[in-house]
Order: structure tokens, then C-alpha cells, then sequence
């Protein structure tokens, strides 16, 4: 089966992104070792083959775009939250145009493991015309599957979870280091209505150690490098900058890095499951849906991204440790079965 991947973040700089796509290769190595892949991405093709070598990485231009895309025998849009567009519409854009490259070649679409933030993303026409052609949806949460069965034409959807579970099933991160404080501060291209308050509550912590953590390389607006670098001079002299990622190294030897912490306060989806995964007693920034669905998946409370010290503190004072979710990797893995097996029957 040959399978064209027809998102193309991978190679961006967030290691989440990464994280979900060996999880989906590990699962794919048992459930359809035979399988090829292909993907067109718009970034540098080295470091991609060198991490993940099982995928044939092409530019990003439409000769290839078409080709790779009439010579797959599907379509999978892997991973991330392909409808959203409250930001922009780069990702619709991109994902109509695929559309059309699948319909021209007769070629079935597939999305697994992804996420629906709101209701109002898929009120796009382009985005219920997507829905209704695709021959099968796995989410990666519950709500998200509500979301789309809800739709006038719904498409076949089923709910399961993120494919990052496999990855870190089978590549644990450190366990949570006694004393340790991870944060992880992202507010896509926005402020942190409630930094100055929430920096209060964390310096009375007994942590030992205060580590700044960047699970996005990229120095965007709103992101983790930014909001470290706008910090006042006393208050970035209590953090130490973590930057994991390594373009092109095995995230075996990334997630060995891992700065797990007693503590983890992070608003980065990835790191929520990786801080379950290592035990770490998590709290949650409720910037999105997508990181609300992660906190109930992990049992972990959700902080308000403008709450007050006195706030922060109480919730704080409650946490316990976070259990390995299991059983979502478990679903994760019965979502990859059952794509093969669609996939395979829309072959025939």
C-alpha cells in the first residue's frame, strides 16, 4: 500500500508534530509493514530523511504535489488540527487544493488522529466539502468526533487519540525529576493575560530547579523563545531556556533530553501527554479546546490563562501525579488498525 501523507507541517519546528508521526510510523511498522510513504513539505528535506528515513520527503511544488498524489493508492491527512482557519486559512487553503489533486486521481481521503477545536471551523463550505468526501476520520478526542458527526453530511468518524501516545509508550520521557519546574508558555502570536501572576504563584514553589521550556524551535510570536526573551531580567534569571529540539537527531535521543518536572504547567498540547507519560504533576493552560481535551484525557486540572496568584497557588497546592494514559495508546493503535483495514478495502 502506498500511502501519500498529504499534511505538510512536518519539518516545522514543533516537536509535537514529530512526536505524533512516530507514533503513527511505530504502529504502521506491525499493522502494515509493507506500506510506503510520501509527503511534500515546504521546509529543508534533510533532516527529515535523516529522522524519519521510512517516509520519501519531496518538495513542495504542484508537478510534485500531483504526481505524488496519482502514484499513492491513498490520501492520509495525519495528525494537528487540519479545519482550523480563526487564524488563517493557509491550512484550508492548502487542504482544498489537496482535495482536488485526490479527486482529479480518483484517490480516497483519509484523516487519523486529528483534532476539531470548535463547531464554528467546520461551517466553512470548503471544510464541510473536505468532511463529506473523506472516506474515513479518526480523531484524536472524543468532542472533535462529536463535532463532525454532527455535520449535515457527515463523513465515517470515529473517536481515538493522539498517536504521540505510541511514541512515548514505547520511548518513555525521564520520570518526573524530584524538585523540577517545567513550564511551557504558548499563546499563538497573543500575550499571557496572566504571566505576571502565574510567574508569582510558581516562584513559591520548592523547585530546585526552574526549567523554560520551547517544544516549538521556532522563535514565533506568542511562543516559548519569544515570551523568555520579553521577560523582565529578574524574572528570566530564575528560568533556564530548554531547547530539545535538534533538527535531524532521532527523538529517541530528544526525548532521553527531556526536562521532566515534579511539576509541569504547560500550554502545549504534546508536552501535557509527555508530562503524563513521566508522571509529572500536570496543570493545563485552557488557552484552547485542543488543550482542554488534553487535560480531561490526563485528568489534569485547567488553569485560566488570566487567573490570579491566589488562584494559581490553590490549584497548585492539589496536584498529584499524573498516570501513564495507557489506554489511550491503546486507541490510538486500534484507530491505525482500523485505517488499514479501510484503506486496503477501498483498494479493492
Amino acid at each position: 500500500m502506498r500511502i501519500h501523507l498529504g499534511h505538510h507541517f512536518y519539518g516545522a519546528g514543533n516537536l509535537g508534530d514529530d512526536f505524533m508521526l512516530a507514533g503513527f510510523l511505530s504502529a504502521m511498522r506491525t499493522l502494515a509493514p509493507r506500506a510506503t510513504f510520501t509527503c511534500c513539505v515546504p521546509f529543508t528535506l534533510a533532516p527529515l530523511q535523516r529522522r524519519f528515513s521510512e517516509i520519501t520527503w519531496l518538495p513542495y511544488d504542484d508537478a510534485t504535489r500531483a504526481r505524488a498524489v496519482a502514484e499513492a493508492d491513498v490520501w492520509l491527512g495525519l495528525g494537528g488540527s487540519p479545519f482550523q482557519s480563526a487564524l488563517s486559512r493557509w491550512f484550508v487553503d492548502h487542504l482544498v487544493a489537496e482535495a482536488a489533486l485526490c479527486e482529479r486521481s480518483h484517490k480516497p481521503m483519509f484523516f487519523l488522529g486529528v483534532g476539531v477545536q470548535t463547531t464554528s471551523e467546520l461551517t466553512l463550505p470548503e471544510v464541510r466539502h473536505l468532511c463529506s468526501r473523506a472516506a474515513g476520520i479518526w480523531t484524536r478526542d472524543a468532542a472533535s468526533a462529536e463535532r463532525l458527526a454532527a455535520l449535515p453530511s457527515p463523513p465515517p468518524v470515529e473517536a481515538a487519540a493522539d498517536f504521540a501516545h505510541l511514541f512515548f509508550r514505547a520511548s518513555p520521557p525521564p520520570h518526573a525529576a524530584p524538585g523540577r519546574l517545567t513550564l511551557v508558555a504558548n499563546f499563538d502570536y497573543g500575550a499571557w493575560p496572566g504571566q505576571t501572576s502565574c510567574l508569582r504563584a510558581l516562584d513559591e514553589l520548592p523547585a530546585t530547579d526552574r526549567v523554560w521550556l520551547a517544544q516549538e524551535a521556532r522563535d514565533l510570536p506568542g511562543a516559548e523563545r519569544a515570551l523568555f526573551a520579553a521577560l523582565p531580567t529578574a524574572d528570566q534569571a530564575r528560568w533556564r531556556l530548554e531547547l530539545p529540539e535538534h533538527p535531524g537527531t532521532p527523538l529517541t535521543s530528544v526525548i532521553d533530553r527531556w526536562p521532566s518536572g515534579e511539576w509541569l504547567v504547560t500550554a502545549r498540547y504534546h508536552t501535557a501527554l509527555a508530562g503524563a507519560w513521566a508522571g509529572s504533576k500536570v496543570v493545563v493552560l485552557s488557552t484552547n479546546e485542543k488543550l482542554r481535551a488534553a487535560a480531561r484525557e490526563i485528568h489534569a486540572p485547567l488553569l485560566a490563562t488570566d487567573a490570579d496568584s491566589p488562584t494559581v497557588t490553590r490549584i497548585l497546592n492539589f496536584l498529584t501525579p499524573a498516570s501513564p494514559p495507557r489506554a489511550q495508546a491503546e486507541l490510538a493503535y486500534a484507530a491505525c488498525g482500523a485505517f488499514v483495514r479501510s484503506a486496503v478495502a477501498h483498494g479493492r
